[in-house]
């Protein structure tokens, strides 16, 4: 009996000490993928996240304490879901992007501990809807997922940008389409941004990185879900 509590304990440990967190597995993605990227592509990545910052983008991106734009969701008006309890809005680039995929992955693992708080997710992507949907199959992701088409919600948070043509020659090359996924030819993408907007539709905890690779950890957006 001793023996098998003793087991027991180390199996528990072992699983507490190897389980990673998002960043701890989003590190491990940007670590394969700079070791084997030429320096010719990681120039072009550079330019791209300087002319995001010179473009002032995270100035102009919603903050936390401001009220949360009206924006509709299908024929549904967003405030029919924070009214139910707080609600986690997440921005993510597309279906192509393994560093988006990581993250809601992470996010559908959380997904029952946010709703026992009352706290829905909801995530947004410039995606078609047929490509959404092949994301939620794919990945069994039972959170609601809807097409930001045109980046239209994105904007009225401050997230999205064009691209410029450098990139989009590198991303044709890697087989990423945009024309394709998001049945546009604006070639725009949001920020992966998170908010959280609480009952009376104010926004209470927001995070934005220029830094595509980096996202919001879901145990820390998890604290502002208490209704």
């Amino acid at each position: 009996m001793f023996k098998l509590l003793i087991t027991a304990v180390i199996i528990s440990l072992s699983s507490q000490t190897f389980s990673a967190s998002l960043e701890e597995k989003l590190e491990a993605r940007r670590s394969k993928s700079q070791a084997k990227r030429p320096e010719n592509i990681k120039a072009v990545f550079s330019k791209q996240s300087k002319d995001l910052e010179r473009s002032q983008i995270l100035k102009k991106a919603l903050k936390e304490g401001v009220d949360a734009p009206s924006f509709n969701l299908n024929d549904k008006h967003i405030s029919s879901f924070y009214k139910q309890g707080n609600v986690v809005v997440k921005f993510y680039r597309g279906g192509w992007c393994p560093y988006c995929m990581i993250e809601l992955k992470e996010y559908q693992g959380y997904y029952s501990k946010f709703k026992e708080r009352g706290c829905e997710i909801i995530a947004l992507s410039p995606d078609l809807k047929i490509e959404i949907r092949k994301t939620k199959k794919k990945f069994d992701l039972e959170f609601p997922m809807y097409s930001d088409q045109e980046n239209k919600i994105a904007k009225k948070f401050g997230l999205a940008f064009a691209l410029n043509k450098d990139i989009l020659s590198i991303y044709k090359k890697f087989g990423i389409d945009l024309k394709k996924s998001q049945g546009n030819e604006r070639n725009e993408l949001p920020l992966p941004g998170t908010y959280v907007i609480n009952k009376k539709g104010k926004i209470v905890y927001a995070y934005v990185n220029l830094d595509y690779t980096r996202r919001a950890e879901p145990s820390e957006v998890l604290k502002h879900c208490n209704n």
